[in-house]
């Protein structure tokens, strides 16, 4: 037998992913044929496999360990929330095209149209009763919603508080610096049952949508801002995870597709 010990000589340390790993979450579009079981089946939301996590990890408030169904016919238990506040630190983003049962993935600049392409996004964030960080997946239509989510927060929220903020210059009269976007919590609940996807194809969805006050007030940034504590926590973040943001910059093929959640609607 082989003894992988004695062919260390010959490892290519390039050829190893490295970087660090993050707990997985993904976000879950609901069904309405689920109405009778309730929560993130039917309404949609995020979902936290228990398997990503260590041992001992309880829910949030707002959150509930459960077991959900997947398309594959599997099941898994999981710590589930349809409302969740998202410190948004990093994103990737690839497309994902499945032929012959494997996927291949592009960059975002290695878009094809009529390929077949879906929207892979990954948000490294902070989320609101957790210590520690986590990634969530959005797949198709969530993908492009979550990014538009983004943006609008951004307009919103951290204009104002730029506006705030230079109403109050330093101690020594210079400019304040600017806010980064994990300040504040994003929160994000599911949108109501739509269809997506080609005629034919079609798939019902629940894509994110976000919770912000309408008028929006500066008051929001008060109950929306993450501390300090939990701030400096994530800037240190934000530095150590720059290899984990640009690792989806080259296309990747053979990756044999995961597990989807049932519910989550193909080709939206």
């Amino acid at each position: 037998m082989s003894n992988f010990i004695d062919d260390l000589d010959v490892v290519d340390e390039t050829a190893v992913e490295s970087g660090p790993q993050y707990p997985l979450a993904q976000w879950l579009n609901g069904d309405p044929k689920l109405a009778a079981t309730g929560g993130v089946a039917h309404t949609g939301g995020v979902i936290l496999p228990v398997r990503h996590l260590d041992d001992g990890v309880k829910p949030a408030p707002a959150w509930i360990q459960t077991t959900i169904a997947f398309a594959t016919g599997k099941s898994e238990t999981v710590l589930a929330s349809q409302k969740v506040a998202l410190a948004v630190v990093r994103t990737r983003f690839r497309w994902r095209m499945q032929k012959d049962g494997m996927n291949t993935y592009f960059p975002r600049t290695g878009y094809v149209g009529g390929a077949g392409m879906r929207g892979n996004l990954q948000v490294l964030c902070g989320i609101y009763g957790y210590s520690f960080p986590v990634v969530v997946t959005f797949t198709g239509r969530a993908s492009q919603e979550f990014e538009r989510l983004m943006q609008e927060f951004n307009n919103k929220v951290l204009e104002t508080s730029r506006r705030l903020a230079l109403g109050k210059p330093g101690s020594n009269g210079s400019t304040p610096p600017r806010l980064p976007r994990f300040a504040f919590y994003m929160k994000v609940a599911p949108g109501s049952h739509q269809k997506a996807g080609q005629k034919g194809a079609e798939a019902i969805i629940t894509p994110p949508a976000l919770n912000l006050p309408d008028p929006f007030t500066p008051d929001y940034l008060s109950a929306a801002y993450v501390g300090r504590e939990r701030l400096v926590e994530l800037q240190e973040l934000y530095h150590e995870s720059f290899d984990w943001a640009i690792a989806w910059d080259q296309p990747r093929n053979g990756t044999r597709p995961e597990g989807t959640a049932a519910g989550n609607g193909h080709g939206e």
